[in-house]
Parts: C-alpha cells; structure tokens; sequence
C-alpha cells in the first residue's frame, strides 16, 4: 500500500509540477519583457539553431506565428537569420550573444539551486531521477499530442 500512496504522490507532484513551470515561464517572460511565446522560442533555440519549421514544430505553433515570433526577436536583436550549411533555400534561426546571455541570466539561480538540491542524491539516486524525468517527459509530450488531436479520449 505505501509503493501505491508514493505512485500516487509522484503522480500528483507531476502534474502540479506542470502548473510551477507555467508560472515561471510567464515570470521569466516579465522579466525579460518578452511574451511567453518569444520566451520559448529563446529557450528552443538555446540547444542551437534550428530552422523555421523546426522551431515551429517546437513551440507548436502555426508557420505563420513562427514567422512573427522570429521577425519580432530578429528585430530585438535576440536572434539571427544565416544560410543554412547544406541547402541554399532555407535559413537557420540561431540566437545571438545577447540572447544566450539573457536566457542563462534568467535561469542560472534556478540552475544553481537544482545543482545544490541535487548534490544530496548518491550517483545511482542521480541515474535514477535523469531516466524518470526523461522518460516523464516523453510521456508529457505524447499526451499533449494525444488530447491536441480532440478525438484521442
């Protein structure tokens, strides 16, 4: 009965974990005067330049809002348009020095405290909590998909 109470803990802490994130994306969008769509778009790119459909894809947004999220942080200065290495027809998105710079100012006292939160875990405990928030997230992601499609109750 207690390893079906911590399931049922893990579960809810899950799902409220869902609601802090929103909450911090629209405190870190305030923070950087950006809105939340933007904000995102920042923290896609942060992994490296992606193309237009890329980050559409990402934020899950039309084409046509991906093109305003990107002429909007193009003319911020937040990000940058270059050739795309091998195919001349498209374009990467990448963000410039500034933007990195912003998105790790915003984060880096987060990313601290969940260092120091982290430490008190023995390497296995570590091993552990990286494969349930991996394997979370997918499970996120392929619910999302799921109810965003309306017919996949």
């Amino acid at each position: 009965m207690a390893r079906d109470r911590l399931i049922e803990q893990i579960s809810d802490q899950l799902l409220l974990l869902g609601s802090d994130a929103d909450r911090l994306t629209d405190a870190a969008a305030y923070f950087n005067q950006l809105n939340r769509t933007d904000l995102r778009a920042l923290q896609a790119l942060r992994g490296g330049g992606m193309t237009a459909g890329g980050l559409a894809r990402a934020l899950g947004v039309t084409s046509g809002a991906t093109t305003r999220v990107i002429d909007s942080l193009v003319a911020s200065g937040l990000v940058a348009r270059d050739p795309h290495p091998t195919d001349r027809r498209r374009v990467l998105v990448r963000l410039t020095r500034t933007a990195e710079q912003e998105v790790d100012r915003t984060f880096e006292q987060l990313r601290a405290d969940v260092r120091t939160l982290l430490e008190g875990y023995d390497e296995a405990q570590l091993e552990t909590i990286a494969r349930f928030l991996e394997e979370a997230r997918a499970l996120v992601r392929e619910h999302a998909r799921r109810l965003s499609t309306r017919d996949g109750l």
